[in-house]
């Protein structure tokens, strides 16, 4: 039972990082692709174009790709923002204290219940040796 618990918190935990980091790596793709592929315009005449992505993809392919980014952004963001709602609460290791606690009593109370009947099973076997001593000296004769 508590390790079910424990391993659905770490799960929620890794799930997390994992989250953080798919998030991560999508801005970080996103930055790369808007830097490298984006087609500079001139806005005034006035004012010549000087730079030229060699890289520059065609503006509907690159508008696309924005969106797809923001998309993906947005999408991991409130996946995030769910498996961080589902993480345990501060007031849960009062909960969680008294279940361990719980857990501790019963385990108590089974290891006496084991260590009675160890003893049991000594005091059976060494009736049976006893048996067998006395019938293995009793066939002798």
């Amino acid at each position: 039972m508590l390790s079910e618990e424990i391993s659905t918190d770490m799960d929620r935990i890794t799930q997390l990082q994992d989250a953080i980091l798919d998030l991560l790596t999508i801005t970080h793709t996103s930055i790369e692709y808007i830097t490298k592929r984006t087609q500079f315009e001139q806005t005034s005449l006035s004012i010549p174009q000087t730079l030229s992505t060699p890289l520059a993809a065609p503006r509907e392919e690159y508008k696309e790709s924005i969106q797809a980014f923001v998309a993906d952004i947005v999408r991991r963001s409130q996946d995030i923002e769910k498996l961080i709602e589902a993480l345990p609460k501060k007031d849960d290791s009062f909960a969680r204290a008294a279940r361990l606690q719980q857990l501790q009593d019963e385990m108590t109370i089974a290891n006496a219940e084991y260590m009675k009947a160890v003893k049991q099973a000594e005091e059976l076997l060494a009736e049976l040796r006893s048996a067998l001593a006395a019938a293995l000296g009793n066939e002798g004769k």
